[in-house]
C-alpha cells in the first residue's frame, strides 16, 4: 500500500492530476501506521520467542532483530521508489516522459496489490468455501477500482483504467466466488493466528478474561 500511493503521489506531480493527490495523501499516512503496527506485532512475537528460546536453553545470550520482516519490506519498498525518482526527476533519465515511466512503475505496483487476493481466491476454490474472504475489504476494492477506473476511462488515461479495471474484475471475481461457494455457518479461526490481545504478561488473569469477554473476537477488523 505504500509503494502504491507513493507512486500515484509522483505520477500526480508530473500529471499535474489534483484528485490523484488528494486521494492518495490520506492513503500514504494511513499505510505507515499500518505499516508501524505490524512490524510492533513482528517484534512482539520475536520478543516472544526469544524469551521462550532463552528460557528453555542454558546458554545466557540473547541475539535480538534489529529488523522486523516488515519493516525490511517497507524499506526495499521505499527504495525501489526513490531510485526510480532519483532516476527519473535529478539524473533526468527519462528525457520528457517522465509521467509515462513513473505511470508504468506505479502500474506494475497496483497490479501487485490487486493481485495480492489471487491466493484467497486459490483458497476458496479448493476448500468450496468463501470463509478466507474478507467481505467488507472485497466490496471496498470493488468499488474503488470501479470509481478509479470510470474516472480513468472520463480522463481517457489508461494508466488509470488500466490496472483499475483488472482489479475491478478480480473484485467481481471474489463476489461471484461468494455466491458459489458461501460462507459456512460456523466459521472458525484460520489456524495459527492468535486474537488475544497484546496484555501485560503482569495483569491479573481475570483482567484478561474481562477483557477479551468486553471486546470478541468477531467485533475485530
Amino acid at each position: 500500500m505504500t509503494g502504491n500511493c507513493l507512486g500515484w503521489l509522483a505520477y500526480a506531480y508530473y500529471s499535474h492530476d489534483q484528485f490523484v493527490l488528494a486521494s492518495n495523501i490520506p492513503g500514504i499516512l494511513i499505510s505507515f501506521w499500518l505499516n508501524t503496527g505490524a512490524s510492533k506485532l513482528q517484534y512482539y512475537a520475536q520478543v516472544e520467542e526469544t524469551n521462550e528460546a532463552d528460557n528453555a536453553s542454558e546458554n545466557g545470550t540473547t541475539t535480538w532483530a534489529v529488523f522486523t520482516s516488515q519493516d525490511k519490506l517497507l524499506l526495499g519498498v521505499l527504495s525501489f521508489w526513490a531510485a526510480v525518482l532519483v532516476g527519473v526527476g535529478w539524473l533526468e533519465i527519462a528525457n520528457g516522459r517522465e509521467k509515462e515511466i513513473v505511470g508504468i512503475f506505479v502500474n506494475i505496483n497496483l497490479l501487485f496489490f490487486y493481485g495480492a487476493p489471487l491466493q484467497t481466491i486459490k483458497i476458496v476454490i479448493d476448500e468450496k468455501c468463501s470463509d478466507s474472504i474478507h467481505n467488507l475489504t472485497m466490496l471496498l476494492n470493488c468499488t474503488n477500482a470501479g470509481f478509479w477506473g470510470a474516472y480513468g476511462i472520463a480522463m481517457d488515461n489508461i494508466v488509470i483504467y488500466g490496472p483499475n479495471g483488472i482489479g475491478l474484475f478480480l473484485g467481481f471475481s471474489q463476489v461471484i466466488l461468494c455466491c458459489i461457494f458461501p460462507k459456512s455457518s460456523d466459521r472458525t479461526s484460520p489456524g495459527g493466528v492468535d486474537h488475544a490481545p497484546l496484555l501485560d504478561a503482569s495483569e491479573d488473569d481475570s483482567n484478561t478474561d474481562e477483557a477479551i469477554a468486553v471486546v470478541p473476537v468477531s467485533q475485530v477488523i
